[in-house]
């Protein structure tokens, strides 16, 4: 498609006025990939890509050459890119399974700490033995999409889950209470029959 940028205008900027609809997970955080454009034309009207912009697109795979992140690059003048079909995979399209819920208000916070790891692409939640209850959660930041991941689109926030980690998370809701000056992730997790009083374990 071809696009005209406005002085110093973002790519997704020029993009959403013109009505077309691209993914902005993280609102330009430089925190996903999911506004990846393929600039196939006047790539040299737009601004340098940075190391951290680059160290994103390495990591999610996108090697081509003009890759860039729509949020990051900004210019002036006639553009024409393409925008990637990226086969992302979810879970709620796959047959029987439920939709991993993230509260807004996880959403804000898990945004806010990808903004400080730009080489996270996303939250990875998984499931493992442990605990007094026989199972517990462990949420880390992705740096990289593994091949058995499920990678779950949850408003701004991209979420991989393994394919073990499955069964046990889909329909969760995922939320962040505020206790003191901490804040503590908290699941609702329907697939759990029984949890620990601290909330850390459950059993399926």
């Amino acid at each position: 498609m071809k696009l005209s940028l406005e002085k110093n205008e973002f790519l997704l900027q020029a993009l959403l006025r013109e009505g077309h609809q691209v993914a902005h997970d993280c609102e330009g955080a430089l925190a996903c990939a999911s506004c990846v454009v393929i600039v196939t034309e006047g790539a040299e009207r737009l601004s340098a890509a940075s190391e951290d912009e680059q160290d994103i697109l390495d990591k999610a795979s996108f090697s081509e050459p003009g890759a860039r992140l729509a949020c990051q690059a900004s210019g002036e003048g006639e553009l024409a890119i393409v925008m990637p079909r990226t086969e992302v995979p979810k879970l709620a399209s796959a047959a029987g399974l439920r939709q991993v819920t993230v509260s807004e208000r996880a959403a804000r916070h898990f945004a806010a700490q990808l903004a400080k790891r730009p080489g996270a692409v996303g939250v990875r939640l998984s499931v493992e033995p442990s605990g007094c209850s026989g199972f517990r959660y462990r949420v880390d930041f992705a740096e990289e999409v593994r091949a058995d991941d499920t990678v779950l689109e949850c408003g701004r926030i991209r979420l991989f889950v393994d394919a073990l980690s499955v069964p046990y998370v889909q329909g969760a809701v995922i939320d962040v209470l505020q206790e003191g000056l901490s804040r503590r992730v908290r699941f609702e997790n329907p697939n759990a029959r029984q949890a620990c009083g601290c909330g850390e374990s459950f059993g399926v």
